[in-house]
């Protein structure tokens, strides 16, 4: 009896100190993650400016009008003068005004992108078919620390 009497407080008091412990480290972790702004061009975002070798390029749209019809298109660099087209996605306005899109540029025999100097570089968003001005952003010759892929050339 006089065991419980010792043991329960001594629990109780573990459980408080392990609560207010991940409250203090909840609050570093919270203040250390930076929101970086999205890049948008009308209701076109993309959400970094620079991407990691191996990072997926993420793509909201958002109050997209009816009338808005077209493509976007994002474009790799060939050289400093010259891009060649990578992906093309379709939107229609009037059968949707909200979407989200995504890709990860890679490397493939299929599309010629043999090394990672085909993807590094300065890469161009266009949207084809409206008025909204393009997107640029970057791909830097580097991976992220937790990314073990390597990318070795495939042709």
């Amino acid at each position: 009896m006089v065991n419980i009497k010792i043991i329960i407080p001594i629990i109780i008091v573990i459980i408080i100190a392990g609560v207010i412990l991940f409250n203090s480290e909840q609050e570093i972790i919270e203040t250390e993650i930076k929101e970086e702004p999205w890049h948008a061009s009308g209701p076109f975002s993309i959400d970094k400016i620079e991407y990691n070798l191996g990072e997926k390029i993420f793509i909201i749209v958002n109050d997209l009008k009816t009338e808005d019809k077209g493509e976007v298109v994002f474009f790799r660099p060939l050289n400093n003068t010259h891009w060649s087209t990578y992906i093309e996605m379709g939107f229609d306005g009037s059968n949707k005004t909200q979407f989200n899109l995504y890709f990860e540029p890679k490397l493939g025999k299929l599309n010629k992108i043999c090394s990672t100097n085909d993807l590094v570089g300065t890469w161009i968003v266009k949207f084809i078919g409206t008025e909204y001005s393009d997107i640029n952003f970057e791909i830097l010759n580097q991976t992220s620390s937790w990314d073990v892929r390597t990318f070795d050339p495939v042709c």
